[in-house]
């Protein structure tokens, strides 16, 4: 029948940048938002920022590997992020690792990786900073992913690729 014709012609006419400018506002709003948002200033860390030193695709800084194995797939997902945004949540400062705009939604989610879960103390400090979320809100695996790794258990491209399409595309 027709149907897969009509498809074929609507997301064509979608995906025109004619149509996307004429009326992309209308259908699609928050990616105005969106825009704004990713040219948007904002406060990162200001501290030790002598370990910025692992280089992304977005031409970031940013502390380890992990964090740039993210943030490239991120950037190649075409993913509109923040890499050590400011927050508050009771009082105290603090800057995910990842600060990520839904291209679709506008919806704003966080990304902590968590990468020296070997290190006792560090473990602690990472329960307690997750608890702090929740008391802001900001829910596990809702708006929160993480991700872990240890010496034994680095983190895994295929895994983050897993989480950018189970939250974003």
């Amino acid at each position: 029948s027709s149907y897969p014709d009509y498809s074929r012609k609507q997301s064509q006419l979608i995906g025109n940048p004619e149509f996307q400018r004429l009326l992309g506002a209308a259908f699609f709003p928050q990616q105005e938002q969106v825009g704004r948002w990713m040219t948007e200033a904002y406060q990162t860390n200001p501290k030790m920022q002598d370990q910025l030193i692992h280089k992304t695709y977005a031409g970031i800084g940013v502390r380890s590997k992990s964090e740039a194995l993210i943030a490239n797939a991120l950037f190649a997902n075409k993913i509109p992020f923040r890499y050590e945004n400011y927050i508050k949540i009771q009082n105290v400062e603090l800057y995910p690792d990842f600060t990520i705009c839904h291209p679709v939604t506008g919806n704003i989610y966080y990304w902590e990786h968590f990468g020296m879960m070997d290190d006792e103390a560090y473990a602690r400090k990472t329960a307690s900073k997750i608890t702090l979320y929740q008391s802001g809100g900001i829910t596990p695996t809702v708006q929160l992913i993480m991700t872990f790794e240890t010496k034994k258990n680095p983190l895994d491209f295929e895994y983050v690729e897993t989480l950018i399409r189970h939250y974003f595309l």
